[in-house]
């Protein structure tokens, strides 16, 4: 239950106003999380609950706003919902008498897991909403049965292939001996590690490889000590270039964030993106998952806007962070950071609405590396 949001499976519960989507939320997760109410527009930002699903692992459940609400406040519920959609792994969709096929195309076109819900069985009109949308092969579900709900989590784990995801790959395997340069910067957490550098360790433990953990300054020492070179050098990109003229040559380097557009998006998309740099730029987006407010010497805000107008002194940078929507027909490139905080879904769905638009999308450790004239040495993940 210590999973972090963004390394859950996210599963979204839609529907029109009144279609039970908040009563099946509670049924679901066990809890009183949800207001219900035969209010319409009752549910207004999404509500989410972690669970653990038992064979399965760690999930989130969404509670979402009705895709019909016609109050006051309906387009900016339904805009929200939307946004939600981006995020979801597996849908949940809780049939209603009515039109509901406009609403199911849009989930459709994403090609994500659908689990049709006819749910009200425990009412009369339970059964007129199974027959409207028999042809869905709809699950039946009565909440005044307990067990009811494990159809449910059945067909969740039926439907949901779960990558093996990893961050290293094929870059580590069992016995390598591993150097981790990790430098914190003011943006640190104080008297803890960031999430990217916490994960890699996380996961050299369980390869059973060696992590040695050290930063630039004593880099030159904790490479002296070692009998052989290290199978591999993972530094933070902001110190790519420097962590590279220190090393042996031949030694495999690669980054955090390197490690993350693999582990998050789409790298090869990402490495061919990065070469839209070598010809004339008018205006691009830096996208950050994070919302901690920017400081003299972020990255994102700071050092990689700097490195862009020595190359181009006219660029036009503008910003966005976390959920904010992106006007993608405005810029001639999107540089991401590593989104540790956006699950992979998230990431997946910028990257193909930058590709509908033909819109080149990158991300920080690659374009420091090529800014650097490095990238072709750094070791992608595959």
């Amino acid at each position: 239950m210590k999973t972090q949001n963004s390394e859950r499976v996210h599963i979204g519960i839609f529907g029109q106003t009144n279609s039970g989507k908040s009563t099946l939320f509670n049924y679901m997760t066990g809890t009183d999380t949800a207001i219900v109410s035969s209010i319409r527009g009752t549910t207004t930002d999404p509500i989410r609950k972690a669970m653990e699903l038992t064979d399965f692992g760690p999930v989130l459940f969404i509670d979402t706003a009705g895709l019909n609400d016609g109050t006051a406040l309906g387009e900016k519920r339904i805009a929200k919902t939307k946004q939600v959609i981006d995020k979801c792994d597996v849908f949940i969709y809780c049939l209603n008498l009515g039109d509901d096929r406009k609403i199911l195309t849009l989930l459709e076109t994403t090609r994500k897991p659908i689990i049709y819900i006819a749910g009200k069985q425990d009412l009369d009109e339970g059964l007129e909403i199974f027959e409207n949308y028999k042809d869905l092969n709809p699950l039946k579900i009565n909440i005044k049965l307990k067990d009811d709900r494990l159809k449910i989590f059945d067909k969740i784990k039926k439907l949901y292939q779960k990558e093996d995801l990893s961050l290293t790959k094929s870059l580590v395997k069992e016995g390598d001996v591993v150097v981790l340069v990790m430098p914190q910067d003011k943006a640190a957490p104080k008297g803890r590690l960031i999430k990217p550098q916490v994960m890699t360790i996380r996961e050299l433990i369980d390869k059973n490889a060696t992590a040695i953990s050290t930063n630039l300054e004593n880099l030159p020492s904790s490479l002296a000590r070692l009998k052989d070179k290290p199978d591999l050098v993972i530094c933070d990109s902001q110190v790519f270039k420097e962590t590279s003229q220190i090393i042996d040559q031949g030694t495999r380097l690669t980054s955090f964030s390197v490690l993350f557009s693999a582990f998050k998006g789409d790298i090869n998309y990402f490495v061919e993106s990065v070469k839209r740099l070598d010809y004339p730029l008018k205006r691009i987006l830096i996208s950050e998952a994070c919302t901690h407010p920017p400081i003299d010497e972020d990255i994102g805000t700071v050092k990689i806007p700097k490195m862009l107008k020595n190359k181009y002194p006219d660029l036009e940078i503008e910003f966005n962070r976390g959920d904010d929507p992106i006007d993608y027909d405005r810029y001639d490139l999107i540089i991401n950071c590593g989104s540790c905080m956006f699950n992979r879904a998230t990431m997946l769905s910028k990257v193909e609405k930058a590709k509908e638009k033909n819109i080149p999308m990158t991300n920080y450790g690659i374009t420091i590396a090529y800014l650097k004239g490095i990238l072709d040495m750094v070791e992608l993940p595959s």
